[in-house]
């Protein structure tokens, strides 16, 4: 019996047989077969073939029987071995079979992912939120949380718009935080500062929100031709809503839908606007539907005609990306791509959430994990079940407000 060498030994060995294989040194990779054979590593794959073509180079009868020996323990990679294989053996009558029962001996994959969801494509997301330093400044000044994102949102939104009464001054500043203290001072300001301090306000709230610039058809000359609102991502509503801090309003369609800038600039009527604060302000829905025509938004435009870059006072209207399809400015944030990893040296998937506010994933309606000090990445990851057969989950990011809307995942195990 031989006995296997040690570690050192080993790749002494490994290397003495590749040596000799790349230089045509046939009888001293022959010479090693003993100790080659202890390699249960290699010995199948590599070492048996290798020898087998050794064997014929020098003349040796029935040298094809490591190559057999090796096809019979599962040997498939023929074409590593290829042309010195089929040199040697090619003429034998059983060739092709030979060569079928290889292929045959490929075994079924231990694990393959099937169907898993993707994002759809969009341009990069820009949110309007306050400078990270002075967002605890801010939410001491904001209410409370509601039980979920839209009642939430409602509830800045009323408070937002009974904060003051609209006025045509501007604070030049884009901090909600300093025109909530010049506000509580006396000053009043104009749709643009209602704008900051529901955006900011409910980004501080983990509520993805952007600052929107309305502007009428012919917004490059004239005055009144501008307004100022904001949107934000509803979890619970699994869609982007506009929302107008002055008035203390969204827009519906005739089933009660809250409706995003998209929905609403394709409409050919006005959509109903409905009041959650104080004051029923918008009182002709016709008058401001015609501020929808165009918009930009936090770190986007559109326009699919042309975009018209100056105002009606003749300034510039900047934007970090122009579009011409405004889904590509409306990703779907409750959308999640999938990435996979190794979680105790074994295979996992990890939800990776287009969400900036995601805390977790969801993974067939439980939490991934419940332990708050638990490694962040192991909050977004779990083990793929290797029991045979085919698996499915129904996977979510998890944010402050719930888990979102699900997505599958689809797996087989050998």
């Amino acid at each position: 019996m031989t006995l296997a060498p040690s570690g050192a030994k080993l790749a002494r060995v490994r290397t003495v047989a590749q040596d000799a294989m790349r230089g045509a040194r046939w009888w001293t990779l022959l010479d090693l077969e003993r100790t080659l054979r202890t390699d249960t590593e290699f010995w199948r794959d590599l070492w048996a073939p290798s020898l087998a073509i050794a064997g014929h180079k020098v003349g040796l009868k029935n040298a094809r029987a490591k190559l057999d020996e090796a096809i019979d323990a599962g040997f498939h990679q023929t074409d590593l071995f290829e042309p010195e294989l089929s040199a040697a053996f090619g003429a034998d009558p059983d060739w092709a079979a030979v060569l079928e029962r290889a292929k045959a001996n490929v075994p079924a994959p231990p694990l393959r992912i099937t169907a898993w969801p993707q994002p759809g494509a969009a341009a990069p997301l820009r949110l309007d939120r306050i400078e990270a330093h002075r967002e605890l400044q801010l939410l001491t000044r904001l209410p409370r949380p509601g039980k979920g994102a839209w009642q939430t949102a409602r509830d800045l939104l009323a408070w937002t718009s009974g904060l003051w009464r609209h006025a045509n001054a501007r604070i030049n500043v884009g901090d909600a935080v300093d025109v909530l203290e010049q506000v509580a001072n006396g000053a009043r300001y104009s749709c643009v500062e209602y704008s900051i301090v529901l955006a900011q306000g409910l980004n501080a709230l983990k509520i993805p929100a952007r600052r929107v610039w309305l502007r009428r058809g012919d917004y490059h000359d004239g005055v009144g031709q501008g307004h100022a609102v904001a949107e934000a991502w509803i979890d619970d509503l699994d869609r982007w809503v506009l929302l107008d801090g002055q008035h203390g309003a969204y827009w519906a369609d005739e089933d009660g839908r809250p409706l995003c800038l998209p929905e609403l600039q394709a409409r050919e009527r006005p959509a109903r606007p409905v009041h959650v604060g104080a004051r029923q302000a918008i009182q002709d829905p016709g008058l401001w539907s015609a501020y929808f025509a165009h918009a930009s938004v936090t770190g986007a435009a559109w326009a699919p005609e042309g975009f018209v870059p100056l105002f009606q006072d003749g300034q510039v209207l900047p934007t970090e990306r122009l579009l011409r399809d405004p889904g590509d400015a409306y990703p779907r944030l409750s959308d999640l791509a999938i990435g996979v990893t190794a979680q105790d040296g074994a295979p996992a998937v990890r939800i990776r959430p287009e969400h900036p506010y995601a805390v977790g994933g969801v993974w067939n309606g439980d939490p991934i994990t419940a332990a708050v000090k638990a490694p962040v990445e192991r909050r977004f990851t779990r083990l793929l079940d290797r029991a045979p057969g085919d698996h499915k989950a129904d996977l979510a990011a998890l944010t402050p407000y719930g888990p979102l809307a699900t997505r599958e995942l689809r797996w087989s195990a050998a």
